[in-house]
């Protein structure tokens, strides 16, 4: 059962945090991202091949692990789907595809309880503490503790920028790289001029807000510093297969020219 966020915590002190995204499906996979240091990871049900019935799995990964806060992106902006995630246990839900001030008001009606919004409720859920024993604190960890991430990926979203952050209880405002370049007219390119100016204004206002900023997927030490000069204080380092495929490609590579392959 949730009663403190370690991550909202440490971002209300105003500290940069550190994840990355997990995409693999694996528990085990889970375990070792949550043992490795790291503030958070986002379970991605978008592009994962995740089963709800196992989700809890992957929680339970990060809960046991020192420092490790699990967040959860689900696929769809479908109220449901944040229910079935954060009775699975989730810390917080991360949204895509988030383009005006409405589907961030429905979102976050969708994760808190009464008396400040209508997710569906039972105690009786890992998030619950599977009781019915101490409903009123359970409500109350709960809304108080439950982070709220959208995701900006769309020209819709940048135009709606400000209202979208003035939804009150929306903490993360994250910029989708790679969807943000196909709106703007480069694909894949998220190191283009349009895509980092955008991102950069956006940062700036989503800082003069008072709310947090994450986007793009830093791959290196440099870039993650590039991303913590910009403002940015939820860092997401690359994903887990881009990791694991990066550093064998690179042992691969210089093994074949080492022994002449």
């Amino acid at each position: 059962m949730l009663e403190t966020n370690k991550l909202k915590i440490k971002l209300s002190k105003g500290e940069p945090v550190l994840g990355t995204w997990n995409t693999l499906a694996s528990p085990l996979v889970t375990e070792v991202l949550a043992q490795s240091g790291l503030d958070f990871q986002i379970i991605d049900l978008e592009h994962g091949p995740f089963i709800l019935d196992k989700l809890h799995l992957h929680v339970s990964a990060c809960e046991n692990s020192p420092s490790c806060t699990p967040l959860v992106r689900i696929p769809s902006k479908e109220s449901w789907m944040a229910l079935q995630v954060l009775d699975q246990g989730a810390h917080g839900v991360v949204v895509p595809h988030i383009s005006n001030s409405q589907e961030s008001i429905d979102l976050l009606s969708s994760i808190k309880y009464h008396p400040f919004g209508t997710r569906g409720f039972t105690p009786f859920s890992k998030a619950g503490g599977f009781n019915n024993k101490n409903t009123s604190s359970y409500v109350n960890n709960a809304n108080n503790s439950i982070l709220s991430v959208v995701i900006i990926e769309s020209q819709e979203g940048l135009d709606n920028l400000e209202e979208i952050i003035d939804v009150d209880g929306v903490d993360i405002i994250y910029f989708g790289a790679f969807d943000l370049s196909q709106a703007l007219g480069c694909p894949g390119e998220v190191k283009d001029p349009k895509v980092i100016t955008a991102i950069q204004r956006g940062v700036e206002i989503v800082n003069t807000k008072g709310k947090y900023a994450g986007g793009f997927v830093p791959q290196s030490r440099d870039d993650v510093k590039w991303l913590l000069d910009m403002g940015m204080k939820f860092i997401t380092y690359d994903v887990d297969s881009s990791i694991i495929y990066s550093q064998l490609s690179d042992v691969s590579d210089w093994f074949k020219n080492e022994v002449g392959n």
